[in-house]
């Protein structure tokens, strides 16, 4: 990682998880640049968290006007997550593949299971989702350190790794464990679910999320002229994205990983004019 890529999640540390972090001296362009990875991650109230936290630092130097952009940022991001977190509520938890969901829906319809248990088997779930169509979501991966924080003690890890094993969903969970640790400074000991020792390959893949892109999924779409025969896609690199992803993490979880690519594709081919 650069130094700008080191004092973001340096921040983040600071801000959402009380890490003490000594902030590297940057300039007022890359302290510009950690502004704009915040915003692009969605992050930015653990970012200036983390500032606060890192203020009487000798080498956190930020001008008068930056400050007002942070907490200007500040409060609309955090009315814009809160919105987005009570849409995300009312979104039905489901699987692309027929059989894993079915498998979810019964975990999910038994009501002698533990609530705080299937919360954190959704979050995990809701990562995986993130991670199959757009990218690593920095976001949400620090969601599932705070809840992990705050609410773990409420969860039972041997049904959970239950549930994972029976859903195929153990590899994932381990990468999102690993990710925690390579990112956040988590030990192991304070991620449960971790049964085995972090993937070496989690330094790539932590490399994804530090990228300067922003490419949805759903930014690609096949869309027919009025005039024309020819099928066009709206962004084809973002459908290459698509297929990267879906090649690059389908030892992690290959039966959802195939079929939600393809339940991607034929979602996008619904723009097509008939």
């Amino acid at each position: 990682m650069n130094i700008i890529q080191r004092n973001f999640f340096r921040l983040i540390r600071c801000g959402e998880f009380k890490k003490q972090e000594q902030i590297e001296p940057m300039s007022i362009s890359k302290w510009n640049k950690v502004y704009q990875m915040a915003m692009m991650h969605q992050v930015i109230p653990s970012v200036y968290a983390g500032i606060q936290q890192c203020k009487d630092q000798f080498f956190l130097h930020l001008s008068e006007k930056q400050m007002k952009e942070w907490e200007k940022a500040d409060i609309e991001s955090r009315q814009t997550n809160k919105q987005e977190e009570e849409n995300e509520l009312l979104r039905a938890d489901h699987l692309t593949n027929p059989l894993l969901n079915k498998k979810l829906q019964a975990i999910l319809d038994d009501e002698q299971s533990d609530i705080a248990t299937r919360q954190l088997l959704l979050i995990i779930i809701h990562i995986t989702r993130h991670i199959l169509n757009e990218g690593v979501p920095i976001y949400n991966l620090v969601q599932l350190g705070k809840y992990l924080t705050a609410e773990g003690y409420r969860v039972d890890f041997l049904t959970l790794n239950q549930w994972l094993k029976k859903l195929g969903f153990t590899p994932m969970a381990q990468l999102e464990g690993a990710l925690l640790i390579q990112m956040f400074g988590f030990s192991k000991e304070e991620i449960p679910f971790l049964v085995e020792e972090p993937d070496k390959r989690v330094e790539r893949v932590a490399q994804e999320l530090t990228e300067f892109t922003n490419t949805r999924a759903e930014e690609f779409y096949f869309s027919q002229d009025s005039d024309s025969v020819f099928v066009h896609t709206s962004n084809s690199s973002a459908i290459l994205g698509h297929i990267r992803r879906s090649a690059h993490y389908f030892r992690y979880l290959p039966s959802e990983t195939l079929t939600n690519f393809f339940a991607s594709f034929a979602h996008s081919l619904s723009h097509i004019e008939e």
